[in-house]
């Protein structure tokens, strides 16, 4: 049973791999200017790919030396808690963040998300989870609109004027 939980954990790393190595190789097809002194469109791409397989590599050599020694931990054991719950509500709340940055855009988006998120874990102080989730907005949108030159989700109707007031 032990093995045969790692042969998994193995073969989950060796298709993560797989699937980047694929993803690499689309990347090749990005369109974009390339402008001498600015990364192009492929340029965190890739950089993010190459880390999630050096990652999973790494995850399936660990795994294959505690097998052989026999020391490899058990399998998950699903158990329904309170942690649990906050974990599928983190989930949730990441993918209604994913869909409603179409719509209501980073800047104007994001604090709400953020103040939620420190209250799922845990965090007490409201005067630190306002202030982080007024200022660290602000300078995502400084580093990726003008240093990387990357455009951020501005969302549509009164939510697109706002963000353009701002930025």
């Amino acid at each position: 049973m032990l093995k045969r939980y790692c042969k998994g954990e193995i073969i989950i790393s060796l298709v993560v791999i797989l699937g980047c190595m694929y993803l690499y190789y689309e990347t090749r097809k990005f369109e974009g200017l390339a402008i001498y002194g600015r990364m192009g469109p492929e340029y965190w791409p890739r950089i993010l790919l190459i880390v999630i397989m050096a990652l999973s590599v790494f995850i399936a050599l660990i795994t294959a030396m505690q097998v052989k020694r026999g020391e490899a931990a058990p399998g998950f054991q699903a158990k329904y808690d309170k942690h649990t719950v906050r974990l599928f509500a983190a989930m949730g709340l990441i993918v209604f963040y994913l869909i409603g940055m179409r719509y209501f855009g980073f800047l104007t988006l994001t604090p709400f998300v953020m103040v939620a998120f420190m209250t799922l874990l845990g965090e007490k102080s409201k005067g630190w989870m306002v202030s982080i989730a007024l200022v660290l907005p602000f300078l995502i949108v400084i580093l990726f609109t003008k240093v990387m030159y990357v455009p951020l989700p501005r969302g549509t109707g009164i939510f697109l004027r706002i963000s353009q007031l701002i930025y």
